[in-house]
């Protein structure tokens, strides 16, 4: 067989006929949510290329520099290879056996000392990009009892998942851009020409397809603070104050009622219709346009084009999400489509049951709702956590409940929470601080244990609960490409370990702790590691109870399966509100709402006059990409300037500068470009964070500059506990 080195600039074809060992896999990607189908070139022992695979039935033209440089990941020097303790200032290796014996002693005497609630769990974008790792995790923490759980989403897509609870009755309820049929698309704090149509839902080829649209007749309108390689295609760049598109939503739904412009029979199947409209007549669209700076005319305009073209959509993304406000713009994204009668419509946003017969009702019985409100803030339990933002008052704070160990799942708080030095303070007083990774990151560093995570070619997994993000109803099963390296076992099957450690009952049932044991001894026995107790158990079950397409069918068909044909009104069948009604108007957005509408208009901050925004970059994905990506060049140390600011400020292009806020400084380079407007500055997020060597001791690496340590944290929306990573107020100065 010729060595890699031999073929590494081969063609796949001539690498393939070169060499007859070579063996091509079908899986698909799990970095973002376009979940492209992969060809993973493998000799058995190492990835020799991913590939788009050309066949894939459901998506592969969004396949990009991420899923392509992914086995860069996989075989990087410095990755976790085995599970490691912390002796000192340094790390020694050991097995899992003892891993899992010693961490589940610690844990048990924590629990029995302090409660439950002392032992928390955080789960970062690669954690839930991995389902089973997610679900296991879930059922160590309700196995221990503790409600002490955090997770990325809320830094981002809480308020969209809030929304959905409380107006349709499930926070799993992605609501798809119907692209191919929309005449007027209103996109706000996206960026799809980097990020694709992808969020907590997926349209394969998803801008192209817009783009198509727009040159058949489509009318494109992109709401964001700055110029993007989005904006740049627009019909209309509506260029808007961070964080108050909120209000530019509202001046939109005065002005449909008042030009009846409104759906009639959508708003009358629908509760607090009028509450909605009662609020927006009683306000003022110059106030309102003063607030989000949009002068009037424009926002009359959009509110005509919108409500009066045959299809549209409108679609809130991560940029009005990350905001004291970012709740009140996704409910009224929503209810902007509700009223014009854009929801669950052709050319509107509808929704897919997924691979269940309801997949809201099943999210519901597996992930119940959570009445208990965080001890610090008096927070709602979203997407199975409380917000990150607490957690360094959480673990500081004392009282029954206060957090003394912490397990790290696929995450790096430090980097992608506000505050991140005091992130960094809290996690160094922690009994036990537990990390699950590939990598030791800047949130590991005080680390106790680090337990090595896998790569998504390395396992098995089934995206069940948010099939129903897919644009069709479509399944895979997405199989393992190549072994584990070094034997690293997956995440799950630490969570299993640790729970029957503890001696506590997994999923709550003290009998599936005996199974547990006797299928591992069966498996051990016949050599066959999936008879032991395993996801793929639960995901047959699922499907075999719940399932709207057979689990036989999904086995046999490696690259998946379209099961049912796209079609529209699924939406209001799978309501799990009580009425089986959607709620326009949830009581604690409409008080949110006028407490808002209250308060003064955004004022003029003399000591900290910027907006501080963030942009991303093709080849990112938030704080987890930076080591192992391919990049031209890196952005993470560069803000962008208005001209006219950078001379009011003595600013250079290319000049240090200083960046402050009210909690620290950082220093970065200036790029001075009109793509800002005056009084904005923007930096590309992700970059920063060290990456550590607990094996070879080598000095760590960083590239860039982590932005969010100028963000508070206790600037926040009240609603979510998401912070103001995209509107944090700064000042600049440049550095002599």
């Amino acid at each position: 067989m010729g060595s890699v080195s031999e073929t590494e600039n081969l063609t796949t074809g001539e690498r393939l006929a070169a060499d007859d060992n070579l063996v091509t896999n079908k899986t698909f990607c799990r970095i973002c949510m376009s979940l492209c189908g992969l060809d993973v070139v493998t000799d058995g022992k190492k990835v020799i290329r991913v590939l788009p695979d050309k066949t894939h039935p459901y998506n592969w033209r969004d396949y990009c520099a991420k899923g392509g440089n992914s086995h860069l990941v996989r075989d990087h020097a410095k990755r976790i290879r085995t599970p490691m303790k912390r002796v000192g200032d340094t790390y020694v290796p050991v097995s899992y056996k003892q891993a899992v014996k010693e961490i589940a002693a610690q844990l048990n005497a924590i629990r029995d000392k302090h409660g439950a609630d002392a032992i928390a769990t955080y789960i970062g974008n690669p954690g839930t990009s991995n389902p089973a790792n997610h679900f296991f995790q879930g059922s160590f923490s309700a196995a221990i009892g503790s409600l002490s759980n955090y997770t990325v989403g809320s830094l981002d897509h809480n308020g969209l998942l809030l929304v959905a609870q409380e107006m349709f009755g499930c926070e799993v309820a992605p609501l798809i851009p119907d692209v191919d049929h929309a005449k007027c698309f209103l996109f706000l704090g996206m960026n799809p020409a980097a990020s694709n149509m992808a969020w907590l839902d997926t349209v394969p080829e998803g801008w192209k397809r817009v783009l198509a649209a727009k040159e058949k007749g489509a009318d494109l309108i992109v709401v964001d603070p700055r110029q993007t390689p989005t904006t740049r295609k627009a019909s209309t760049h509506v260029t808007i104050r961070p964080g108050e598109d909120w209000a530019f939503l509202l001046g939109i739904i005065k002005i449909v009622f008042e030009n009846n412009w409104q759906h009639q029979q959508d708003c009358a199947e629908a509760n607090g219709i009028e509450t909605l409209k009662a609020i927006a007549a009683a306000t003022s669209l110059e106030e309102l346009s003063q607030r989000c700076n949009v002068p009037v005319a424009q926002i009359q305009d959009v509110a005509r084009r919108f409500a009066t073209a045959e299809t549209a959509c409108c679609v809130a993304r991560t940029g009005i999400a990350q905001n004291r406000n970012g709740t009140l713009g996704e409910w009224l994204s929503h209810a902007l489509n509700l009223i014009t009668g854009r929801l669950d419509r052709k050319g509107g946003r509808y929704y897919q049951p997924g691979v269940f017969r309801n997949t809201m009702q099943v999210v519901n019985m597996l992930a119940p709702p959570v009445t208990r409100r965080s001890r610090i803030g008096g927070h709602k339990y979203i997407g199975g956590g409380y917000p990150i933002t607490t957690l360094p008052d959480e673990i500081r704070t004392p009282g029954e409940g206060q957090v003394r160990a912490l397990i790290i799942n696929s995450g790096n708080p430090v980097a992608s929470a506000p505050d991140g030095a005091r992130m960094d303070a809290a996690l160094k007083e922690l009994d036990c601080l537990i990390a699950v990774d590939m990598f030791q990151r800047e949130s590991h560093r005080h680390a106790h244990w680090l337990i090595p995570g896998t790569h998504f070619l390395e396992r098995d997994e089934f995206f069940a609960l948010f099939s129903s993000a897919y644009e069709t109803s479509f399944a895979q099963l997405g199989e393992a490409a190549i072994e584990p390296l070094n034997g690293i076992k997956p995440e799950w099957e630490f969570f299993r370990d640790l729970t029957v450690e503890m001696k506590v009952p997994f999923m709550g049932m003290r009998r599936l702790n005996t199974l547990i044991k006797v299928s591992r001894w069966i498996s051990r026995l016949t050599g066959n590691p999936r008879h032991a107790f395993n996801p793929r158990w639960i995901w047959a079950l699922l499907i075999k109870k719940f399932g709207a397409v057979d689990w036989k069918t999904l086995v046999r068909n490696p690259q998946g399966v379209i099961f049912r044909e796209k079609a529209y009104g699924h939406l209001r069948p799978s309501l799990q509100t009580r009425d089986g009604r959607i709620n326009a108007a949830p009581d604690d957005f409409v008080a949110a709402l006028k407490q808002r509408l209250a308060e003064p208009p955004p004022q003029a901050d003399n000591v900290y006059p910027f907006r501080f925004v963030s942009q991303r970059r093709e080849s990112m994905m938030n704080t987890w990409l930076v080591e192992t990506t391919k990049h031209t060049r890196p952005y993470g140390d560069v803000v962008d300037i208005n001209p006219a600011d950078a001379a009011a400020n003595k600013i250079q292009d290319g000049q240090t500068v200083a960046l402050t806020s009210r909690v620290t400084t950082i220093r970065v380079k200036a790029r001075v470009t009109d793509e800002v407007p005056s009084g904005i500055l923007s930096m590309d997020h992700g970059w920063g964070s060290r990456l550590f060597d607990p094996q070879g001791g080598a000095a760590p690496e960083v590239s860039g500059v982590i932005r969010n340590l100028l963000v508070p944290a206790d600037d926040i929306d009240e609603l979510t506990g998401i912070p103001s990573l995209h509107s944090a107020h700064v000042s600049i100065a440049a550095v002599a």
